[in-house]
Order: C-alpha cells, then structure tokens, then sequence
C-alpha cells in the first residue's frame, strides 16, 4: 500500500532558504526585510559569507554599529580576511576613522589580492576624497610642545598641559595650538583662541563647535546660533553628526539638532544611527510619544541593538553612552595587530616611502641606488625615529638629498624652504651628504 502525499511543508527553514530570499530583497526600500531574513540565515549557519552580507545590508542602510557587531562576530569566528577588512575599512570611513580606514583597505588588498572586493576597495583607495594633510611652516616646535601638552593630560596633570598649551601658542601662533589650548582654558579666556582656531580651519568641525559653544558660554548668543548652525553644514559622517548634536544640546538649541538628523534621516530613513539620536533628542524637547515611536520603529529594524534595549529599559536616560564605538575599537585592534607584509625593514620602509612620494619626478631605480647610503650615515636612534615617523625632519631631507643629488636643484631649494624643520635638515644634509647650505 503506498503512503498518499502531503503538502505540509516543513516550518524550520534551511539557512540557504533565508539567505536566498534577503537577496531578492536587494531594492533600498526593502532592505529592513533581507536584513531580517539575513539574520534568521546567519542564525542557523554561521558562515562568515552570510555575515559578510548582511554587514553590507546595514552599512546600506546606514545602520554602522549593526553592521559593526556582524563583522566583530565573523572575525572573532574565524579571523581576519580580506573581505572582512575591507568591510571595516568601509565602517571605520563612514564613523570618519580615516587612519583606520586606510589600513584596513590596504590589508584587504594584501590579504586578498584577487578577492571578491579588491576592485572596490583599490577603487576607495583611489578615488575617497581623504582629507589632505595639513601642514603650516614655522610650527615645529608649536606641534612638539601640542604633542607634550597632550600627554600631560593623559596623565591628569592638567596644569602641566596648560603651561605647555602657552608655551606652543606663543612658539608658532598656529590654529592647531589655539584650538588645543582653547580647549583648555575656561570660556571667557578660551574664546579669542577658539575664534582664531574657527576662522583658520574652516572646514574643520571640532574648531566651528568649540567656539559655538565657547560663544554661548559667553553670552553671546546670536553668535552660537550661527556658529553652530555653519557647522551643520560640516557633519558627513555619523561621528560628526553625534558631535554637532551633543554640542547643540549644551547650547539647548534642540529644534537644530533635531533639524539635522532629520536631513539625515531623509538620506538614509533607515539608519538606526540617526534614529537613536533622534530619540535623544525628542526625549529632550520632552515630546515622550514621538520618542517612543521612534525607539520602537529602531528596535523593528534592529533587535538587537543593545543601546536601544538599554533605553526602552531606561527611558530616563538621555545622552550618548561613551561606548559606542567599542566594536570599532576591537576591529581596529584586530586590523592594526597584522603584521605589515608591505616591507620587511626599516630602509626598505624608507625607500618604498620616498618611490611613493616621488612617483613621477625621480625614477624608483635611481632612488634605490642613491638612498641608501646616506641612510647609512644616520644614528641607529635617527633611523628608529624615521622609522616609527616621529619626526617629520627626515622625509624632507631625504627629498631635498635625492632632488639635489639628481640635479633638480630648484625642487630641492622649494622643499627645503617648505620644510618643517629648515635648519635642521640643513645640518643633517651638511654632516650625511656633505652638501654645501647654501
């Protein structure tokens, strides 16, 4: 007698079922239902593929500590890959990590040469808009003495970092120096430093924000408001954003914040980033309804968002917790612990620095073969200086030393004249080369 079939289909679905479903759910509006279905595949199977997709799914929606914690789970599975850090290299972009994000797109490219996303990542590498490195001459002891002034008060002597914050201010004049020591010092005597900071980097958040907030500290009001509302137009990333509103709610200018999550939230509707400010900042403005709204239209996207079951649990509380970048902390960790298979020593560190930085003006043989004996003629401690980039002194005599010894005296007279520190390359060049000053 044979059995009659059936049409009950199982209810447990196989992990491929999910994860071929979330793929046809690839249209930006639908993206919260493959992030979900993603979610139920990866529960069932693990693979670090899957979980590779679906941190791609939320970085697309602008959910980065989601995508984050996918890819902290897959690295702490089965380690590092070239897709994985390519994945944070993208994550640490969008928190506006640059130093992060460049490394962990180099180490994807060495890990995985021809991986899945080493066009994409070659493609970052080329084409990011980086921000471009500033630099102002005459200030090299201004920066040593930022530099010193900075550790001081990793080590709690706040007057000690102080005094050193004068000392630079006075050496160099330079904004970098104002914004620092502005920082340090109370409103009314910070705020010609931040003013000063503010107008010559004003492209640059953090000065416009010290000084707003420096302003309303002040009393004058007006110019917070404006300060603050030019620095709006500065916020790219999530960082930057969580920045301008932390600073808007000191200034209890909570209709401006909520303004700019909004245009935010307009791009990319279903970030929960910007959602969970917006829920900080409705809590604020005391409008409970529209925040719980938003808690819950959060969770629906992302149930496990830890800080936002710690809000439903504590509705209370209202400010950003200080641990939200952890998971990047621990990628980064992971990233920066690689060993860097670029170069195997320091001369050849140098020399892959300098065949780089003179691409196109002097052959890579020619810096091969000129190079390094003057290394040689450096101090064992010069050479770890140079090697650990402690000190900017040597790219620019190394430049200068190949510009001359090729006969390309008017680059070499310009970089010398640029540099950083003049007087000293000069009598490193006297005693390693055994070129004339002048």
């Amino acid at each position: 007698m044979t059995r009659p079939r059936t049409n009950v289909v199982p209810f447990e679905r196989p992990a491929a079922y999910w994860a071929v479903k979330a793929r046809k759910h690839a249209s930006p509006a639908q993206l919260p239902d493959a992030a979900r279905m993603m979610r139920k595949a990866l529960e069932k199977s693990g693979d670090v593929g899957l979980a590779l997709e679906l941190a791609e799914i939320y970085a697309g929606m602008g959910c980065y500590t989601a995508a984050e914690r996918c890819l902290l789970r897959a690295a702490a599975r089965h380690g590092l890959t070239g897709s994985l850090c390519y994945a944070i290299g993208v994550c640490a972009l969008n928190r506006g990590d640059e130093d992060l994000g460049d490394l962990a797109l180099d180490q994807s490219l060495r890990l995985e040469p021809d991986g899945l996303f080493s066009e994409r990542a070659q493609d970052l590498l080329e084409f990011y808009a980086w921000k471009p490195a500033w630099f102002q001459p005459h200030t090299a002891r201004s920066d040593e003495l930022c530099r010193r002034s900075v550790r001081a008060l990793a080590h709690a002597d706040v007057e000690e970092a102080v005094k050193l914050a004068r000392k630079a201010w006075k050496k160099g004049h330079s904004p970098r120096a104002a914004l620092w020591l502005g920082m340090l010092l109370p409103p009314n005597e910070a705020l010609r430093y931040l003013r000063c900071a503010a107008e010559e980097l004003p492209l640059e958040l953090k000065p416009q924000l010290k000084y707003a907030e420096a302003c309303y500290f002040c009393r004058r009001y007006p110019q917070a408001r404006q300060r603050l509302l030019s620095a709006g137009k500065l916020c790219k990333t999530i960082t930057d954003t969580e920045d301008f509103c932390q600073t808007a709610w000191r200034l209890n200018r909570l209709k401006d914040a909520l303004k700019l999550i909004d245009k935010k939230l307009y791009e990319l509707p279903q970030s929960v980033d910007y959602l969970r400010l917006r829920y900080l900042t409705l809590r604020r403005m005391g409008e409970n309804e529209q925040a719980k709204r938003t808690l819950e239209t959060l969770l629906e996207i992302d149930p496990d968002d830890a800080d936002a079951l710690y809000d439903r649990r504590h509705p209370q509380c209202t400010d950003l917790r200080d641990d939200r970048k952890i998971l990047l902390l621990a990628l980064g960790g992971m990233v920066y612990s690689l060993p860097d298979t670029r170069r195997f020593g320091p001369l050849n560190r140098v020399l892959h620095l300098m065949v780089m930085n003179l691409n196109g003006m002097i052959e890579a043989e020619t810096i091969y073969r000129l190079l390094p004996p003057l290394w040689r003629k450096l101090s064992p401690a010069e050479r770890y200086a140079c090697d650990e980039y402690r000190d900017e002194c040597y790219p620019a005599l190394f430049t200068v030393y190949l510009f001359a010894a090729t006969g390309r005296w008017q680059e070499a007279k310009n970089t010398l004249a640029n540099a950083k520190q003049k007087k000293r390359v000069l009598r490193l060049l006297s005693r390693c080369a055994g070129l004339n000053a002048k």
